[in-house]
């Protein structure tokens, strides 16, 4: 054996042995009084009938089943041979939108189970319980029995903290039957032989939900680290360790299920005895270094996963925001059990990890939510990750870090002084390793401006081309449309929420797409510039399914009270047979009009177009209400949100004209990123459809480009731009912009796909 395995070894031995001598710790008398009440309430009941708790979990108390088979995600059947104990039923569905639901456990009929091992829940759409199979019920059974462990894990709480065996004894009858009947069942076998039998676990369908260990681990725990006497360990530690050997061979390595898993992983070592104490030696050490230092093909060391995961220069996670900072949040709850926990300091051995908490200030909008792409939820930055860094580095006596950290959570607030958060966030921003660019005029929620643009490169991506969020006067005006109302799972996400017509971008003949997901279509960076004044990018991509080249140049102008945005999109196919390109815009609010650029009726006409048909596309068909109108003018369009309070944030777009080109103004399903922030929003954006602008480009989009000023404004400023023109500066690829403000500023802007420059009454403010 190694000296650093030995060391390693010895090391875990020591926390172990100091652990079982310690007491449990003291609980807050207030929160002792809230548990007794609640938990009491099925202590009485136990007290009149014993079996009255445990009887509720959900088992094959019939058939004793060991065998579960699963087919397209969801529960098939259970057999195999009859084991010595009831054994726990398999959840019905991968997918946790169902039409039953779990009765109030009041209503749980004791012993539920059939020879077809249906149980009796509820109807959603009446309210009556009726006896149906497992695939109707979503995630239901593993959740009442997580609810029903969790009632078990109270009492052993309070067994712990008052000595009271009647506490310890109904804690122990759920455990025991729970445990027993995970230690007699198998994994589940997929009978279509695919992914699915690569993520199963012992109770759900993905490894990653066997939420049941924390409350299975913390019971054991308590219970015997207070000295209560349990005959049956050996088969306890057997299933615990059977549950940790499923959940290194089933998963997925190379995203947040490697960290989960490995949370789960830790939580049934740290119950487990040294490895001295099992003829496998699979115990307390075994699996602790096996999550700290070894990988196997589905379950990935800890050094092994941040190094494939966190880009070495920008410390930004290969995911969508929202699994970013979640994964971010993942590593340091890790970090924190091993250094409390096991004497482990991931923090030094994976320092990353640390740059990883503070490069999350870049994805804040001004507003402090953090921006949107892929499947993201948008909203504030979490201060559990940050409150756990702060106390690693005080129990270090680390005062520069604790400092450091001390400020970053002020600054995140959304309350909080712009310029310190503008200590944590640059002006431009790119991070390859998600295909994620940045460009902001500083974080003042209401003057300053914020454009981000994504390709989709690595987990959680959608299908979306140069895809493009715009932020304004307190709110993320042009967001994308979030992920589908059963999140990735569902019709809507597969077929619209995860498409191009979702997103802010320009989509080729009705048929750009790629695998979503794990994605590998990333744009490339050809400048990213900016001064005091402005900001500038450009960044190239080639949609694969027709094998286009896109272009997109976007700018951020300043003004006396915040600024305009600028938007240059180019698109042809290489082979020159182009069809159309479509540029798809989606702004919040309630009210939006099209008109031409001098407010003459463009006399929009109800058409079939943007639809699938001809191959395009099922996402065209989620776009309803559609009227359009041929024309070679400029255009422009106004997007109101009116707050309950009266105040109106607008934003302004202009778009220059060309021949051969379609504009429609039209609705999109609702968009479903801002849908959980309630109140926060000015309205229900779950049930108001998001309006949309579309422009059909017909032949190539290179010589003729989507060329657009985006202006927001709101009711204390209002808008500062009088009008836009749009002129030749001189060759076929070059683009002219005349931005006239109210105040007699005349900005103008040439683009050209090697060159932009922009110039405010003759003087240039920012040149590439």
């Amino acid at each position: 054996m190694s000296k650093k395995r030995l060391s390693f070894l010895l090391t875990c031995l020591s926390v172990w042995l100091v652990s079982l001598s310690a007491s449990p710790s003291a609980m807050d008398k207030q929160e002792y009084e809230r548990l007794k009440a609640k938990t009491d309430v099925y202590l009485d009941k136990v007290a009149q009938q014993p079996d009255w708790l445990y009887s509720r979990l959900q088992m094959y108390w019939y058939s004793h089943a060991t065998e579960v088979y699963v087919r397209d995600e969801s529960f098939s059947h259970a057999g195999g041979d009859r084991a010595p104990e009831p054994t726990v039923k398999f959840s019905g569905m991968r997918n946790h939108v169902a039409p039953y639901g779990a009765p109030r456990l009041e209503d749980v009929v004791p012993y539920d189970d059939d020879e077809q091992s249906n149980v009796t829940f509820v109807n959603k759409t009446d309210g009556r319980q009726e006896k149906i199979h497992p695939s109707k019920t979503g995630g239901s059974i593993a959740s009442l029995n997580r609810q029903i462990l969790g009632i078990a894990r109270d009492a052993a709480r309070l067994y712990a903290e008052n000595g009271d065996e009647r506490y310890a004894r109904m804690a122990l009858g759920v455990f025991d039957v729970f445990m027993k009947g995970i230690y007699y069942r198998h994994v589940p076998k997929d009978l279509n032989h695919g992914h699915i039998q690569t993520l199963v676990g012992m109770t759900t369908f993905e490894v990653i939900h066997e939420d049941a260990v924390n409350e299975c681990t913390e019971l054991y725990g308590l219970l015997r680290d207070a000295g209560f006497k349990m005959k049956d360990v050996p088969i306890y530690e057997a299933a615990l360790k059977k549950w940790a050997e499923n959940i290194i061979a089933n998963g997925v390595p190379h995203n947040n299920w490697d960290l989960i898993q490995a949370n789960f992983l830790v939580r049934i070592a740290l119950v487990l005895q040294p490895d001295t104490a099992y003829v496998d030696r699979h115990g307390r050490d075994y699996y602790l270094d096996y999550v700290v230092h070894q990988s196997s093909i589905r379950q990935w060391s800890m050094s092994r996963l941040a190094s494939y995961g966190f880009d070495p220069t920008t410390a930004i996670w290969c995911e969508s925001p929202g699994y970013s900072t979640g994964v971010v949040g993942d590593f340091v709850s890790f970090a924190h059990t091993m250094d409390t926990k096991a004497g482990i300091d991931i923090f030094r051995e994976i320092p990353v990890i640390e740059r990883a908490v503070f490069a999350q200030a870049q994805y804040l909008f001004p507003n402090r939510m953090i921006c949107g792409f892929g499947d993201t939820h948008p909203g504030y930055l979490k201060e559990r990750p940050l409150a756990l860094l702060q106390d690693y580095a005080t129990r270090h006596h680390d005062s520069s870090l604790a400092g450091r950290v001390k400020s970053l959570a002020e600054a995140v607030k959304p309350d909080a002084p712009t310029a310190l958060i503008e200590q944590y966030v640059t002006p431009t921003f790119y991070s390859p390793n998600v295909s994620w660019l940045v460009q902001r005029t500083g974080m003042d929620p209401q003057h300053d401006l914020m454009v981000s643009l994504n390709g989709s490169l690595g987990n959680h991506q959608h299908a979306n081309g140069i895809s493009m969020e715009l932020y304004g006067k307190g709110l993320v005006l042009a967001p994308d449309a979030g992920i589908g109302r059963a999140l990735y799972g569902g019709s809507d996400y597969l077929e619209y929420y995860s498409r191009f017509p979702a997103h802010n971008t320009v989509c080729v003949d009705g048929v750009s797409d790629y695998p979503v997901m794990m994605s590998q279509h990333a744009f490339d960076v050809r400048f990213l510039h900016h001064t005091d004044a402005a900001t500038v990018s450009q960044v190239a991509f080639t949609e694969p399914e027709t094998q286009a080249d896109q272009l997109r140049t976007n700018g951020i102008v300043k003004t006396a009270h915040g600024g305009y945005y600028v938007d240059v999109f180019r698109s042809r196919r290489k082979d020159g047979k182009d069809q159309f390109h479509d540029y798809f815009y989606h702004n919040l609010g309630q009210q939006m009009t099209l008109t031409a650029a001098d407010g003459a009726d463009l006399h929009l006409q109800p058409t079939d177009e943007l639809a699938f048909a001809g191959g395009h596309l099922y996402a065209y068909s989620y776009i309803y209400d559609k009227l359009s109108a041929k024309t070679q003018s400029d255009v422009a369009a106004l997007y109101t949100t009116t707050f309950p309070d009266g105040r109106r944030v607008d934003m302004r777009m202009w778009m220059q004209g060309a021949p051969d080109r379609v504009v429609f103004r039209a609705l999109s399903p609702v968009n479903l990123e801002y849908e959980r922030l309630g109140d926060l929003m000015p309205y229900k954006v779950d049930k108001q459809p998001v309006l949309t602008f579309v422009a059909r480009q017909h032949g190539d989009a290179w010589t003729h480009p989507f060329v657009a000023v985006y202006e927001p404004s709101d009711t204390a400023e209002p808008s500062e731009i009088e009008r836009v023109e749009f002129f030749n500066p001189g060759g076929d690829d070059a683009v002219g912009i005349k931005v006239c403000l109210k105040d007699g500023r005349v900005d103008t802007i040439v683009s050209t796909p090697q060159h932009y420059e922009v110039k405010s009454n003759g003087k240039t403010i920012i040149r590439q």
